[in-house]
């Protein structure tokens, strides 16, 4: 007996165990079954509880008046008699588990030298009542009996209403089968029914073959105190023995047990149905992420297209910012707007002070602008809603379709099996781009640019600024040696000279443009490379919380199936 687990904990793990798939449905049954699990540790005190079913014209009734020696029990003409459940109970017996049923309550006096009495007799509906409630008034009761009686005529031996009706109790209750108006019957029809009776609860219902305690009777003999058959007496037997005081808290654990084995045969499947189906969504959120891996990669490399000139420009403005020279001059003030320094070349030959204040003008639109196309290149990669992202949420919806596909053919909701909306995976994919961005504008653009210069240093810069400097080193020669020689140069020489330098200038900031063409490339090209390893992370991502799914009922699952007794047997 103290094997049995606590049935708090019982409640607790199938709590939890009730969110695998195939058993999410049947929550009402489940917790049926928890609450009966838990009425087998009521207390050996209360009475026995006994169900009598049956179909109609079987005898409950008048079987019940037998069995307590007085009549308890109206016994109709009318069928069917047994509308409504009715509860015969001793004055002093405590009715707390049958509270809650629509039934009627009728108290006895127990009778010394009654063949069975002292217990607490319920009378149910008919199982063959065309009235669908009374079969749910009799499952009500069954649910919180003890023992159940199962009263049968010789026609109702093999109704397929009774035999369903017992199909969900035989295996947790303590069932006992009488076979009334046995008086009318010959000893070997009486012997052919009890072995028809045997078989069905054998291969049907898998209870006490082959000694399933069967008994021919008839209950209207047994009230005038005659036992035709002989087998009263061993029914009474059978019953008082269930009904001691040492037995009534064996029987109940002995059901409670049943219960027991009845949820585990119910979440051992469910629980293999639940590996299995994060099995399949994993593989289907795999594949349909690779499905749309392509159209995703596509997105962001248009994306990355309206933002070139913002990346571009970033390039160009950390490369000329890593070396010196005329050259690296001309590609600063090359990405400032011409115009407006131009105005103010213009002006100053007139006015100085106007002719600079027009140049900071300038220089300020020129970083407006700029900031303002950073934005710009911003919302073109990372802000497009997902109104606007009409390729992203397709991507989603058809990353996620087969897994939900799967997920609704278990039953499941799609999102109990990690399987995110569309809408939500729009939204995190939106984010892997925004991240993706920001390593681009920081890091990608700084790795480019220094890859570039590490060998623009050693080979493009002497080549642009050599030439520069040997103009200069001439210049300077020709002006000491004029100085020397007391011999003015023409001015024709300086603008020469300035021309020539102005033109190599012009054609190291334009020969180190082009070699940033590389550099502007590998941007590209590390940003796509973060993309996909974005891609890969979310990936990663789904695939993990589909594998932890349902991790809690799983393990709720194993945990109940644990507690369990394989080796238990009915008391």
């Amino acid at each position: 007996m103290n094997a049995l687990p606590d049935p708090d904990d019982v409640q607790a793990l199938m709590a939890q165990a009730q969110l695998l798939p195939g058993l999410s449905t049947r929550k009402g049954a489940l917790d049926r079954l928890v609450a009966d699990y838990s009425r087998g540790f009521a207390s050996e005190e209360r009475a026995l509880v006994v169900a009598f079913i049956g179909a109609t014209g079987a005898g409950k009734s008048t079987l019940i008046n037998a069995l307590a020696g007085s009549d308890v029990a109206e016994e109709g003409v009318d069928r069917p008699t047994s509308r409504f459940p009715v509860i015969y109970a001793p004055e002093d017996a405590l009715l707390e588990e049958l509270a809650g049923v629509n039934a009627k309550v009728a108290r006895y006096q127990v009778r010394p030298g009654a063949p069975w009495s002292g217990q607490v007799f319920v009378d149910t509906p008919d199982l063959n009542s065309v009235v669908k409630e009374h079969r749910e008034l009799a499952r009500a009761i069954a649910d919180r009996a003890d023992v159940v009686v199962v009263v049968m005529h010789r026609g109702s031996v093999a109704e397929s209403s009774q035999a369903e009706f017992l199909d969900e109790f035989a295996q947790r209750r303590r069932v006992v089968f009488v076979l009334n108006f046995a008086d009318q019957l010959g000893a070997e029809a009486r012997t052919q029914l009890k072995q028809q009776i045997r078989a069905l609860a054998a291969s049907r219902h898998g209870i006490g073959a082959p000694d399933a305690p069967v008994f021919a009777i008839s209950a209207t003999e047994a009230r005038r105190g005659n036992d035709p058959t002989g087998e009263l007496s061993e029914l009474v037997r059978t019953l008082e023995e269930l009904g001691s005081r040492s037995a009534i808290e064996r029987v109940r654990r002995s059901n409670a047990l049943a219960v027991l084995r009845q949820l585990q045969a119910q979440v051992a499947p469910a629980r293999v149905q639940a590996d299995q189906a994060v099995g399949e969504v994993g593989a289907a959120l795999e594949k349909g992420l690779a499905e749309a891996r392509g159209a995703l990669e596509e997105d962001f490399q248009r994306r990355l297209a309206a933002a070139h000139g913002h990346l571009s420009n970033e390039v160009r403005r950390q490369a000329s910012g890593r070396w010196w020279g005329p050259a690296a001059w001309w590609m600063r003030l090359s990405m400032l707007g011409a115009g407006g320094l131009g105005t103010a070349a213009l002006v100053a030959r007139r006015n100085l002070p106007l002719g600079l204040a027009v140049g900071v003008v300038s220089t300020v639109v020129d970083k407006v602008r700029d900031e303002a196309h950073a934005r710009s290149a911003e919302r073109a990669v990372t802000s497009a809603g997902i109104e606007e992202g009409a390729d992203t949420l397709a991507a989603a919806r058809t990353a996620t379709a087969h897994a939900r596909a799967v997920a609704h053919a278990r039953g499941v909701e799609p999102e109990s099996l990690g399987i995110p909306a569309p809408v939500a995976l729009a939204e995190e994919l939106a984010a892997a781009r925004s991240r993706a961005w920001r390593y681009t504008e920081a890091d990608a653009v700084a790795e480019a640019v220094a890859r570039w210069w590490r060998w623009s240093r050693f080979v493009l810069l002497p080549l642009i600024n050599l030439p520069l400097l040997a103009l200069f080193v001439h210049v300077a020669y020709r002006v000491v040696t004029a100085y020397v020689l007391e011999r003015y140069l023409d001015l024709s020489y300086f603008l020469n000279a300035s021309a020539l330098g102005a033109v190599l200038t012009v054609a190291g900031g334009v020969l180190a443009s082009w070699s940033l063409w590389g550099a502007a490339a590998r941007v590209r090209g590390l940003a796509q490379s973060r993309f996909r390893a974005e891609l890969e992370d979310l990936q990663r991502l789904l695939a993990e919380r589909s594998t932890t799914a349902l991790q809690g009922a799983r393990r709720a699952g194993d945990r109940l199936a644990a507690l369990l007794p394989d080796t238990a047997s009915r008391g």
